[in-house]
């Protein structure tokens, strides 16, 4: 199947509902997006102390709903009651946000269980209001009882986090950004809004960092740009040159974030030759390859093969057709599961560095757990170091996102989270003829990502945003 035969893709519910949106409101749009990423690079290590990300995090608070009820105006169907409700929603957590900021938790004997028990309710039910309410419900109804029960364990153990816990803000923060990031954008705004946000996060991010092979390193405004101290060399030209970690404490987080912009950038050439629009084609263009020069010099491996894997399942999508690409990426999962097993069998000469002991030490913990809800938020290295075999590697984390869940939420809440991962993909394959392929693409080299990070869909790290709107957009992204 060529690009030009290929149907667009939508969501389960209007067909080409994006169509009637002004530029103006989809420029707005892509800056909404744009917002979650600035904030994360204003938490940065050397960030001022003046500055309040805080400030960002309620802007996109209330910028979302606001950007929704205006879109309202340009569709067929204008139920606006719901739209109403569920902004009224959205203002009525940014208060309880609030609360938890300056208040945090309320003692036990002053109603702390009804609170919190008002507000997990809020959090369930604010992403999932719209016209289609019901129509939703059934198509989706599997991962939004999964969001449900990882959303419970959550407000499970903030119910017995202290009066006054730093912890008990994080949680209803994150979760805050969790349910917007997998439902709420992915229902509303195009995902191509979406793949242009990352590919300029991340071409800002390498572009500050770039330089410093130049010039050494050097400030912009509060951000101090600077090199890794360690080094790799660089196969066939045999030289050694510094890990690029621009604004980043970790050359990895330039990495993922290197790995999603460049995917996304890749993803948008593609769309930009179907659609013939050809001023587009050597923006992307650029961005491809400065995303692709960062990832490759943070030398951030993981990210190389989550890169390599989901290129490989967009092209074939894109030059074979969606049969082709569906077996390919079964093929793909195929040789990884084999390629982590010839590892740990010691099978190919690659070394670990050390993450098969940690991850030991993680399901150790995970088993030693009080109850089938896990530990809460809490410090995973210092939790998994007692069960880490070689005392060469205690007092790291667990370096893969599913212990880390698995640590927060135990088995309820890690089995649920699987299923809004892994079920994803699964349907996505099975229905290979009406899935948004770049987004499956996507979301497998996301998967396999998260075999080597500490992070989870429910954190603020820009690897936590990325993939939670890539797997909401693969959720709610069938063709009608």
């Amino acid at each position: 199947m060529s690009m030009g035969e290929q149907r667009e893709s939508s969501t389960i519910f209007p067909k080409d509902r994006f169509q009637r949106t002004p530029l103006l409101l989809s420029l707005t749009q892509l800056f909404l997006i744009v917002i979650v990423f600035a904030d994360v690079l204003f938490r940065a290590t050397n960030s001022p102390d003046w500055f309040g990300s805080f400030h960002l995090n309620l802007l996109y608070v209330f910028f979302a709903p606001l950007l929704l009820f205006i879109q309202t105006y340009y569709r067929i169907d204008r139920n606006l009651w719901l739209h109403v409700a569920q902004l009224a929603i959205m203002i009525l957590l940014t208060f309880a946000l609030l609360r938890q900021e300056y208040k945090y938790i309320p003692p036990a004997d002053e109603g702390r269980t009804i609170q919190v028990t008002l507000l997990y309710c809020y959090f369930l039910l604010y992403p999932l209001l719209g016209y289609d309410l019901i129509d939703f419900l059934k198509e989706r109804a599997l991962y939004i009882v999964a969001y449900a029960t990882v959303l419970g364990v959550y407000f499970f153990h903030l119910d017995k986090m202290a009066a006054g816990s730093s912890q008990a803000v994080y949680v209803v923060f994150v979760t805050l950004i969790f349910g917007m990031n997998l439902f709420f954008i992915p229902r509303h705004v195009s995902r191509n809004v979406f793949l242009w946000s990352a590919s300029l996060a991340s071409t800002f991010a390498v572009g500050l960092g770039l330089p410093a092979y130049v010039l050494g390193e050097y400030q912009v405004s509060w951000f101090q740009i600077q090199l890794f101290s360690s080094q790799f060399t660089v196969p066939l030209l045999g030289t050694k040159l510094h890990f690029l970690q621009s604004i980043f404490e970790n050359p990895n987080t330039l990495g993922g974030l290197a790995f999603a912009g460049a995917f996304a950038a890749l993803v948008l050439v593609g769309e930009s030759v179907r659609r013939k629009a050809f001023l587009f084609i050597p923006i992307a263009g650029v961005m491809v390859l400065i995303n692709g020069i960062g990832l490759y010099a943070s030398y951030s491996r993981a990210s190389w093969l989550a890169f390599a894997l989901a290129a490989t399942i967009y092209v074939t999508y894109v030059g074979l057709g969606r049969r082709a690409a569906a077996y390919s990426t079964i093929a793909l999962i195929g040789l990884v599961v084999l390629f982590f097993m010839s590892m740990f069998l010691s099978l190919v000469p690659i070394d670990s560095h050390g993450r098969f002991a940690l991850w030991e030490g993680g399901l150790r913990a995970v088993l030693h757990s009080p109850g089938p809800f896990g530990y809460g938020i809490v410090a995973e290295d210092e939790l998994i170091a007692p069960f880490v075999p070689d005392p060469n590697f205690r007092g790291y984390s667990p370096h893969n996102s599913y212990v880390v869940i698995f640590i927060h939420t135990g088995i309820v809440g890690g089995l649920a989270y699987l299923v809004l991962m892994f079920g994803s993909i699964t349907e996505g394959l099975l229905r290979y003829d009406r899935v948004d392929f770049p987004m499956l693409g996507f979301a497998v080299g996301i998967v396999v990502h998260h075999l080597f990070e500490a992070y989870t869909m429910v954190n603020v790290a820009i690897a936590s945003i990325i993939a939670a709107l890539v797997f909401g957009y693969l959720i709610n992204g069938y063709r009608s």
